[in-house]
């Protein structure tokens, strides 16, 4: 039996036991995941318990939210190289045997927003906003890098700007203050990284109206839809739901920990079909 979960705080609004236990299902898999409300204090004693040769639970992952994603990529071993560059991860494998237990700790949080742009149309001269510098920021740009020229950049403080730099090799970074956010409506893509609580500057940037072929990538999910999303449809724009990338991002996560294959597609349309109706069911 499969044993996962998702860490962080707060949990409460995590829809991940909901995708990863439906996707068990579909699979025909024998398996838990649940919700597990654990501090940045209180995840280093969880962590050692649960990686032990002699742990109670024989845990095969973990899904990452804040305020862990970036503390694990500076604290512990068998951190992938990209989730390293962009210092931030989201997802812990754990493979045990009766000798050792074996760690590995990436993002597929860059694989899911890569699927996102590759289904929309970005060019070299593309021009791109991302709002925020956290982890999922620079997730974001890490999957930007290279298919554009520039990756715009609006964060409140200067602070991470040398971790945002560290997320692209290839791509120019250019910064900019939130208080410069209403010139993000002249990018054709913009990524909003906020949480629903901070994103009032967002919603004061969004004109009555924009053009038709602008896409606001929104990754806040809780309360859905976010506030940001209903004023951008409200003003006309295209939208790409917090939904669609956790879906997206949790695909690669169900597939290492179930160690088993699947047509990406078709289960994103079970997930995204189940997850819409206990959304509306709350």
């Amino acid at each position: 039996m499969i044993r996962a979960a998702v860490l962080g705080s707060p949990i409460s609004h995590s829809l991940s036991p909901t995708l990863h236990n439906r996707a068990y299902e579909i699979l025909g898999i024998s398996g838990k995941y649940e919700a597990i409300e654990l501090s940045e204090v209180e995840f280093p004693q969880f962590f050692a318990e649960a990686t032990a040769l002699d742990a109670s639970v024989d845990w095969r992952g973990f899904s990452l939210t804040m305020p862990l994603k970036e503390i694990v990529t500076n604290s512990l071993i068998g951190v992938d190289p990209l989730a390293k560059r962009i210092s931030s991860a989201n997802t812990i494998l754990i493979d045990r045997n009766s000798q050792e237990v074996n760690v590995k700790i990436l993002s597929t949080d860059v694989l899911g927003f890569r699927t996102i742009f590759d289904r929309i149309t970005i060019n070299q001269d593309s021009s791109v906003a991302i709002i925020g510098g956290g982890g999922t920021a620079r997730a974001a740009v890490s999957a930007l890098d290279g298919l554009v020229s520039n990756i715009n950049v609006y964060q409140r403080s200067e602070k991470r700007n040398n971790l945002v730099r560290g997320a692209a090799s290839l791509s120019a970074i250019n910064f900019h203050g939130l208080n410069k956010l209403n010139d993000v409506l002249d990018h054709s893509l913009i990524v909003s990284t906020l949480p629903n609580t901070a994103s009032e500057v967002l919603i004061a940037a969004i004109p009555p109206k924009v053009r038709e072929s602008q896409v606001l990538l929104d990754v806040a999910y809780s309360p859905f839809p976010s506030t940001p999303a209903i004023a951008w449809q409200k003003a006309g724009g295209a939208l790409i739901d917090g939904v669609e990338l956790l879906i997206r991002q949790a695909l690669e996560q169900i597939r290492l920990m179930t160690r088993t294959n699947f047509e990406s597609d078709l289960m994103y349309e079970e997930l995204r079909t189940h997850v819409m109706a206990v959304i509306n069911n709350r």
